[in-house]
């Protein structure tokens, strides 16, 4: 009878990680058809706009489903999670700007998300600045939504922990990461912006985080 239901328990927990590996899998496909729309010609402002009406396209669809699954997503602003985000933003530039450098040093080589981003900037006028703004507000729509949002809900079967790592290390994977310098980066990031998932208990706040993340990057502060 014991070991029954244990391997009824085991057999559920492997169909619910196979069922997360599934949708990884999918979101990770979708993640890519607004990118690759750009590198058909990336000198060319319209398949830019196109990659970001694909953007928002998959933001809307994603939103919907991921509200079809937990309320955990809006709420009215509260300002002491505003101070909690402002709080983790410093902790967040002391990381990436003092402490990873001084553990592996000034590594020049750089991410190939980050070589995406630069390349695109490089090409000034309209096609950098749309390109910006996808970096600064619809870039972290979609990847709060996808992490944070559904990848997020769907490991809740599989515990707390897991809830916490997998979307972490999806997020830093994606980025392209190729050194340990890079790797640790992302998965700093990632792992900072779970906590402010986790501790907010809605989705907003780190979106908001993400946004002045990246506005603070792509800006130089």
């Amino acid at each position: 009878m014991i070991f029954n239901r244990a391997i009824t328990v085991i057999s559920k927990k492997v169909g619910q990680l196979i069922e997360l590996v599934l949708v990884t899998v999918l979101i990770d496909i979708i993640l890519d058809i607004p990118p690759a729309c750009v590198f058909i010609d990336k000198s060319n402002g319209w398949f830019v706009l196109l990659s970001i009406i694909l953007w928002g396209v998959v933001s809307y669809f994603g939103y919907r489903y991921l509200a079809s699954k937990t309320t955990a997503i809006f709420e009215r602003i509260n300002l002491k999670k505003i101070g909690f985000i402002i709080i983790m933003l410093v902790l967040t530039r002391v990381l990436m700007d003092f402490i990873i450098p001084a553990i592996f040093g000034q590594n020049q080589d750089i991410s190939l998300n980050q070589k995406m981003i630069e390349s695109m900037f490089q090409q000034g006028g309209m096609i950098a600045l749309l390109f910006k703004l996808n970096t600064v507000i619809i870039a972290p729509i979609i990847e709060e939504i996808s992490f944070r949002g559904i990848i997020f809900e769907e490991a809740k079967p599989l515990g707390k922990v897991v809830q916490f790592i997998w979307p972490t290390f999806v997020f830093a994977a994606v980025h392209g990461p190729s050194t340990p310098e890079q790797r640790t980066a992302y998965l700093t990031a990632g792992a900072l912006l779970m906590v402010v998932r986790l501790v907010t208990k809605k989705l907003q706040y780190s979106v908001m985080f993400h946004m002045a993340h990246n506005l603070m990057a792509t800006v130089g502060l």
